[in-house]
Order: structure tokens, then sequence, then C-alpha cells
């Protein structure tokens, strides 16, 4: 469900309030790329980079955001942009590098999915196989679900519960880990509705060992990891953290210091769920994994089947096919892609499939709610060559329109487009006063709106001496296509201002 401005005005004042030190573990961003640097930027490559660099730096500059980013660009299968942004460590001040390794969070799933899909290939087993047939020895449940209702969210199983049975704090094996839940019954009847369910993913990595006879963590490094050339990427173990693993924050909500981001000193042990939520990796090997969907490593007819819409008993659809979410960017270019977060961690990978690009993001802490939005909008400079068109100057004074709860709010504000400090600004001169950057994205008339929760796509049009934008915050994969869904901010221009 995507959120209004209303509720985002609310994260703003508290992000703003935060004030960064190092002794509270403060965070301070590298040197940023000019405008001027962007401006005389020569070659396609070198703009859409110098672009992407910008567009982060400001972004980074916020104190709502991570200490640590890392993004990685591909296009035709090769890696064509990597970068870190931040630290990993907020006391040494160590920087954030390509190979800066992050928890992948419920990303994990992508890769318990392709090697799920690998074992298809070979005629380990089928989509429409039954649990109760591949692991008869596992508690039978009141109706019997697919390999492929579990692996999409419609077996019935559910998500974390109050019976779930935590007994100890770290799970050597996934038979240990099972008996968190297989006590569990399920929730409705398979197919009847969507269940997002970490526990599925558990159990998806029992019948990968069952049918392959090898132990989950070989099945991966045989089966995906060597062959795609992923290096950095694995299993969590917190006993042996890897040299390169970034530490993790989080917003401390105690009284004492309430608001600072401080590091994270006793982690989550996600043992229980390595297929689900318990894997570490870097942008660039996520990558490896998108273009894998892309590159005749998986079969098409098994393409077929993980892309294909999924439904319920009901015959009504979602948005979720397996593992993957389908979604559109604003040029309505198909996008297949998945974001993920756990303690310590927000990222994603998108996949424009006819385009052949794909992006990765990976941070150290949760935050950048926006994920979507921002991947897509730091995508444009590699989608797109620069088209660039005359923008309006001056400062404007602005009607503005905010979705709230799907009803249209009227919003006093101006904007100043410049071409050096482009800004949006609402209820100024009051306690609510919202100030936004904008960056010209040297594309028509598309803009990118520095969020405290990410970057947002915009648009500025001048028609007849009138100006008129919105801004989107769409929240996450539609049914639709994202061009055809509502604004969440709207404007026209009522006068000049100067």
């Amino acid at each position: 469900m995507r959120q209004t401005f209303t509720t985002l005005k609310k994260i703003t004042a508290f992000t703003f309030l935060i004030t960064l030190c190092v002794n509270c573990s403060s965070k301070t961003t590298e040197p940023k790329e000019t405008k001027e640097e962007f401006k005389t930027t020569e070659s396609s490559n070198s703009e859409a980079e110098t672009l992407v660099n910008y567009m982060v730096n400001e972004l980074m500059s916020l104190p709502s955001m991570p200490p640590g980013v890392s993004l990685a660009i591909s296009k035709d299968d090769k890696i064509s942009y990597t970068k870190g942004f931040g630290y990993t460590n907020l006391k040494t001040r160590q920087p954030v590098t390509p190979s800066t390794q992050f928890r992948m969070g419920s990303l994990s799933r992508l890769i318990t999915i392709t090697s799920l899909v690998k074992l298809i290939e070979k005629k380990k087993l089928n989509f429409n196989d039954t649990l109760q047939k591949l692991l008869p020895e596992y508690p039978e449940k009141e109706f019997p679900f697919t390999i492929k209702q579990l692996a999409s969210g419609l077996s019935g199983m559910q998500h974390y519960t109050e019976n779930d049975n935590f007994y100890q704090e770290s799970y050597s094996n996934i038979d240990d880990a099972l008996t968190v839940f297989s006590h569990i019954p399920l929730a409705h009847k398979p197919g009847d509705t969507y269940q997002y369910s970490t526990h599925s993913y558990t159990l998806l990595s029992k019948v990968i060992e069952k049918v392959s006879g090898r132990n989950f963590s070989t099945v991966l490094k045989e089966d995906l990891f060597y062959p795609l050339s992923m290096n950095s990427t694995s299993i969590e173990d917190l006993r042996n953290r890897p040299e390169q693993m970034t530490d993790l924050f989080e917003l401390n909500n105690e009284t004492i210091n309430k608001g600072y981001l401080t590091q994270i000193d006793t982690l989550k042990d996600y043992s229980y769920s390595w297929a689900g939520v318990g894997m570490i990796s870097t942008p660039s090997d996520l990558l490896k994994l998108g273009n894998s969907y892309m590159n005749d490593f998986i079969k098409e007819e098994e393409l077929t089947t993980v892309f294909e819409i999924q439904k319920l008993n009901s015959g009504d659809t979602i948005r979720q096919s397996i593992g993957w979410d389908k979604n559109w960017d604003m040029d309505n270019r198909k996008v297949f892609e998945q974001d993920g977060f756990a303690e310590g961690t927000r990222n994603i990978i998108s996949v424009f499939p006819e385009e052949k690009i794909s992006i990765s993001l990976m941070t150290n802490a949760y935050g950048i709610r926006a994920i979507e939005e921002t991947a897509h909008t730091l995508a444009i400079p590699f989608l797109t060559k620069p088209s660039p068109q005359q923008q309006p100057k001056g400062v404007f004074k602005l009607e503005i329109l905010e979705d709230v709860r799907a009803q249209w709010v009227k919003r006093n504000g101006f904007v100043v487009l410049d071409g050096e400090n482009d800004r949006l600004v609402i209820n100024p001169d009051t306690e609510n006063e919202e100030i936004f950057k904008l960056i010209y994205l040297n594309r028509k008339n598309k803009y990118a709106l520095i969020h405290p929760d990410g970057i947002l796509y915009s648009e500025i049009n001048l028609n007849d001496n009138t100006i008129t934008g919105k801004v989107m915050y769409y929240r996450g994969p539609n049914l639709h296509k994202t061009s055809t869904e509502p604004a969440y901010l709207k404007f026209k221009s009522l006068s000049l201002i100067n």
C-alpha cells in the first residue's frame, strides 16, 4: 500500500532532527560531484555515471540515509558501473567499496528460487510436485500443496507466529531449523490468498537438499556461485564474518541518544532461515544472478514458469511471480525485480529485460523506503541517452495537491528552477516547511526529487506559460502500469515570483 505525504512529513520531521556525531556513530559522506562537473561531462557513459553519482551523493547528504550504500549497474551482461558511498564503519571511516558485502535479507529468496529452478532443469523435481511426495517425513497438513504454491506464497504457510519454537539462538542445519515451525498448521487453504512466509523458503531449502542429495550450502556453491562467479555471496556465518562485510546500523529508539544512528553490536542470527533471509552478497554479484535470467543460464521453459502470472483459487491474479515481482517503470519499460530488508539492511535488484540493463543497490541500515522508485530513477541515465530540452527558469508560486488517503489536499508552495539549485518548497515559512532538492536528469522533462525516503521520479512541464508537474511515490510493484497510477504530488504555477 502506498504511503501518503502526510505520513512522509512525519518521517521527514523526525529524520531531519537527527544530528550525527562521531561519538554517536555519526555519518558523513564523500565530497559531492558538483553541478559544474556534471555540465562539463561529454561522453554518454561518463555523463550517466556522473549524474548517478550526483543523485546518490545528494541523497546520502540527508540524515535519514544509511551510513553506507553500494550500487552496481550492468548492460548487456557486463558490469558497467560500480561504486560505494559512505562508510562501513563510522569510527574508522572505512569506506564502502564495490567489494563490500551486505546482508541480503529477503533477497536471499532469489538465490533459493534460482537453485530450485536449476534442479528442475535437471529433472530432480517438478513445480507441480506436492511437498508430501518429496518430503513424506514432514508433518502432514490439512491440505496438500505444491512446490509452486510453496515458492509463490500460495501454500497457506504462515509467516512468523507466536507459536514458533525458537528454542536455540543458532541453527547449524536445516533439519533443526524446521522444528521452529513444522508444527504450525496452515493459515488457509492453499491458493485462497497470498501470504509472504520466510518459513516456506526454509522448507524449500530442505526440498533442495532432499532431491539433490547434497547439503544446501554445497548446492548453492556448485550450482550457482561457482558457475556465475558469485565470489562474494554466501550463507551468513556470524561466527566467521568476512573481512569485507560491513558493520550494520540502526536508529536508536532508547531515551538516551534517541534518534541517533548507532552500530548494532549484537546481530540477529538468521540461521533459522538461510534460504529466506540469511545470505550476504554485493550488488555486483546480485547483478550476475539477475542477468542469469537473460543470458540462457536458465532455460526458456523454466523462465516461462517462473514469470507466469499467479492466480488465486478465485481466479484473481497477484503481483508476485515465483520469487520475483513483475513491474513497470514510469516509461512503461518492463521490470522484474525484488527488494529485501532485514536487520541492518535494505536492498533491491531491478532487471530491465528488453533493455538488458540491471541495477542493484544495497545498504547497511534500514532506510530508503522508496527503494523501487530510487532504483528506477537511478537507472534512467543508463536506459536512455541525453535528450535535454529547455527548462523553465524562475521562482514560481504553486498550487500543490497532495494525495492523502485518495483525497486531494491543497498545499501552498513554490518551485525554484535556476539550473543550479532547483528545489521544491512545500508549506513555506511554517513549522511544516519541507524543502526537496530537484535534479534535472538531462532527459526531456524528467527530474529526480531527493526525499528522505529515497529518489522519487518527477516531471516538470511548461505549457502556455504555466508550469505543471508531478512527483511519484508508487511504493512497490503494481498490478497495473506504474505510469497509470496517480501521482502523490501534483502542482501548477499560479504566478512567477521572480
